[in-house]
Parts: C-alpha cells; structure tokens; sequence
C-alpha cells in the first residue's frame, strides 16, 4: 500500500531519531499523542454560537481527573435534548482548538459532550492506551448520573486519533450511534504502511489501538467519513472499517460516506467538501443518520 506522505514523514523522523540516538524507539507514542494543555484558569472560548458551557470531571479509575466540556442542547425547534454526542478530537487539539467543530455541530441540537483525554487540555494525567481507555469508560459510567442524560441516548463520535477512542468505546458499550471521521485502521497499520520498516509493532509503539478488531464488536449503527484527499491517514482504512462492522453488524446500518477534495482536517469545510453540496449539509448528513 501507497503510504501517506505526512505520516510517513512523521513516523520515519522519529523512529531515525530513536536509533540514531542509539536507543529502542519506543518513544514513537509520543508522535502518536502530541497533548495540547489548557491554559491557566480555563479556556476562553467564543460565545457567538455556542452561549454557554459547564465544566464537568470525571474520575478515572486510578484517580486522574478527567474534563468534559458540556453543551446543552439548542432549544431551536427540533432539537434532540434526549440525546447526547460524546464528542472526541484528535492527537494535537484540546477543546479549546476543537470549539469550532463544536459550533458546527450545535445545530444538530443535540446535547455534546467534548472530552479531554489524559493528559490534554484540563484534564489530569499522561497519554497511555490503558489509561484513555479507563477515561473512556469513566465518562460513560459516570456522566449521566452527572447530568441527568439518558444513557440509551448516548451518541459516539471521534475524529482522527479520537475515532480510535470512539471505537474503544463503543465495543466495550453500547452506544446509540457511533461516528468515525478519518479513521485509522491500527497503530500497527500506520507503522506498514507510513515508516517503511519491517518491525513489530512493539519494537517502535506501546499503543495498539486496533480500530480493525474492535469494529466488529460495535452492537451499533455505524457512520464511517473519510475526505479523499486525506494525505495524512488513508480513506482506505474506513472502507475496511466500514465493511468489517457490515459483516459483523448485518443487523445495524453502516454508512460510509467518501468526501471528494476533502482533507484530513477540513470534512466539513470549503468547496468541494461536504457544505459545498448544500447548506449545512455536514449536520445534515449526522442529523439524517441519526434520526432518520
């Protein structure tokens, strides 16, 4: 397989950088997170879409502090207040740098629920796969009692690195829905298929996350976005994602939806992506999925 240019890049530097510094390259998790901390206080965030907010912790299993950002829903007519979107970034944002994609997604009038991995923004910790994982699973124990959500109503959506935490998630629960915007299919994938070495996956990652073998396990319906000029994390790991949870799931709906001219950070965005089709077709798309 074609390897991804960015990524490619990414990982050859600093897996060369780990051997030349004459040691095992296990630091290539730190490539694969890249946590942005919050500023001191709190974010400063617009209010021009989006008027208000609640900071809400979580407490993960060995104690680190976990923040969620909390978005009630609009009260616009139609709106969907019952449910809730568990919204997850990706490997170099924290809420503050995903608020735009937060105000885009308000006016599917849903209540939305961005979470700040350890390690990222507020919340406590460093970055591990076992450690996300108990995040993960923290937020959806422990947020509907917090806030009163229904917690059938819970709705997953992950973006990049963040869709690897969506679909941890969702095959150790059972959300309503879950949502993967440019996914990748393992970290052991990216490894083949971006460094061009010929080690196991071990030798240069701690991390796994291995989005092929958990999709199958997802008990939901399942809508799979990917822009095909995605340079940095292949369409083509979606595809297989999309298809192995078809097999798998015959009795919940998979979509995949191929986004032309669409790059790894701009989906949603300019022409000829999916707002180029119609207005406001990106939360058009999420709302006909989800409700229709």
């Amino acid at each position: 397989m074609k390897p991804t240019k960015a990524l490619a890049a990414g990982l050859a530097a600093s897996l060369a950088g780990a051997l030349g510094a004459g040691c095992s390259p296990q630091r290539l998790d730190s490539f694969l997170y890249d946590p942005l901390r919050a500023p001191p206080g709190h974010y400063d965030v617009s209010q021009a879409v989006i008027p208000t907010y609640e900071d809400v912790f979580v407490t993960s299993a060995d104690g680190v502090k976990i923040h969620v950002a909390f978005i009630s829903a609009s009260g616009a007519a139609g709106a969907h207040p019952d449910v809730t979107m568990l919204y997850f970034h990706g490997q170099i944002n924290d809420i503050a740098t995903t608020w735009p994609r937060l105000e885009l997604l308000y006016p599917l009038g849903v209540n939305l629920a961005a979470v700040d991995p350890r390690g990222y923004g507020m919340s406590g910790g460093e970055p591990s796969e076992p450690g996300i994982h108990a995040d993960l699973q923290a937020v959806w124990d422990q947020l509907p009692a917090l806030k009163g959500l229904d917690p059938t109503k819970l709705v997953i959506y992950g973006r990049s690195l963040g869709a690897a935490f969506a679909i941890d998630l969702a095959a150790a629960r059972t959300p309503a829905a879950l949502i993967t915007e440019s996914a990748f299919a393992s970290v052991e994938a990216l490894v083949r298929d971006g460094a061009y070495v010929d080690l196991p996956v071990g030798f240069v990652a701690d991390s796994r996350w291995d989005n092929l073998a958990k999709i199958p396990g997802v008990a939901a319906p399942y809508l799979a976005l990917h822009g095909l000029a995605d340079d940095y994390v292949k369409y083509q790991y979606s595809q297989v994602l999309a298809a192995a949870h078809e097999v798998a799931q015959p009795a919940f709906a998979t979509q995949l939806e191929l986004v032309a001219g669409a790059d790894h950070g701009d989906l949603h965005g300019p022409p000829p992506t999916l707002n180029a089709r119609a207005a406001g077709s990106y939360v058009g798309l999420l709302a006909k999925f989800l409700f229709f």
